[in-house]
């Protein structure tokens, strides 16, 4: 199979593609739920020899309707659409969310994306899709439209896990609460910090730990302190294991919100590079230790503790596996 094509723009498709398979939505995180309508729609367009397109929107509907209340994102535009390509979609098609698309009907988006850009064959959604203006558009309007335009509707079950169901909303909550093992069930993935690696103040290698500086992009995060983690440069997909201390350090007075990762077998330097951090496991909350000494020696124990943690068989194994 050919590689995936990225496209973006509303006119950025000048000729439709082969017996095309489409899902529609924002898809921030690309959790379980938006994994099984993707995988559904691939399945069909297999099945069809046709193409699986996912159109995704960016920005987030939101944050151009209602920024007051707009909540922040699970992963960047860039991650979604790597997530989405390695799902099997054939087209990813990013189309500008703005006020004014924001005033297409539910019918217009139908007759002017799906049939005139698309000549949609099938659209998969779930069963609560909502579309078009004032959210105006949903499973009985696409019933009613869909077959005098030659399209087939196929609804997709929300699913749920571990006895809850699968939202990024629900998701942004788990990971604020620190509760790392629900959210990664409903992800598929664990939680993960996006970021560029700048050059900070230099006391972890003060102290005997260097760090990786992330300047995180803004993200949902997760209560400070400490956790054991797995670096990834995006370019190169060279993944460390490692320990992140995610807070103000305290112990140096406190500063603004810092995310400083100790990579264990780092490369010489990572400063510069475009990086994941996938949260595993939070160890403890962020303290303030009595002299950079006793701070030292809490560092060596969370160092040791990680070191264990990537050895042991369990949840751990898919991570990378470090000598002793």
């Amino acid at each position: 199979m050919s590689a995936s094509r990225v496209v973006s723009g509303l006119a950025a498709i000048a000729r439709p593609p082969p017996r095309a398979v489409v899902t529609v939505g924002v898809f921030d995180g690309v959790h379980t739920a938006h994994q099984q309508l993707v995988r559904t729609a691939v399945r069909i367009a297999r099945r069809v020899h046709g193409t699986c397109v996912v159109i995704t929107f960016h920005p987030d509907p939101q944050t151009v309707l209602d920024p007051s209340h707009a909540q922040p994102a699970l992963m960047p535009l860039a991650a979604r659409v790597e997530r989405l390509r390695a799902l099997g979609a054939d087209w990813v098609w990013i189309i500008p969310f703005t006020r004014r698309f924001a005033r297409i009907s539910a019918e217009q988006f139908i007759r002017q994306v799906l049939i005139r850009r698309l000549r949609a064959r099938t659209l998969v959604v779930g069963e609560r899709f909502v579309f078009g203006r004032n959210r105006r558009g949903d499973m009985e309007v696409l019933r009613s439209i869909s077959p005098r335009l030659g399209m087939r509707v196929v609804p997709v079950r929300h699913i749920r896990r571990a006895g809850m169901p699968v939202s990024s909303s629900g998701i942004r909550a788990l990971i604020g609460k620190g509760q790392l093992a629900q959210a990664r069930r409903l992800l598929g993935s664990p939680p993960a910090l996006y970021g560029i690696v700048v050059r900070g103040a230099g006391r972890g290698r003060s102290l005997g730990f260097p760090t990786a500086n992330i300047q995180l992009i803004p993200q949902v995060l997760p209560p400070t302190g400490v956790y054991v983690v797995t670096l990834t440069q995006i370019k190169t997909k060279r993944t460390w294991p490692g320990v992140m201390n995610l807070g103000i350090r305290p112990t140096f007075g406190a500063g603004p919100m810092v995310c400083e990762v100790h990579v264990l077998g780092a490369p010489r330097t990572l400063l510069g590079r475009t990086v994941t951090v996938s949260l595993l496991r939070r160890f403890r909350g962020e303290r303030c230790f009595a002299s950079p000494q006793a701070l030292r020696r809490q560092i060596g124990r969370d160092v040791a503790r990680a070191r264990q943690f990537f050895q042991r068989p369990g949840p751990s194994r898919t991570s990378p596996r470090i000598p002793l």
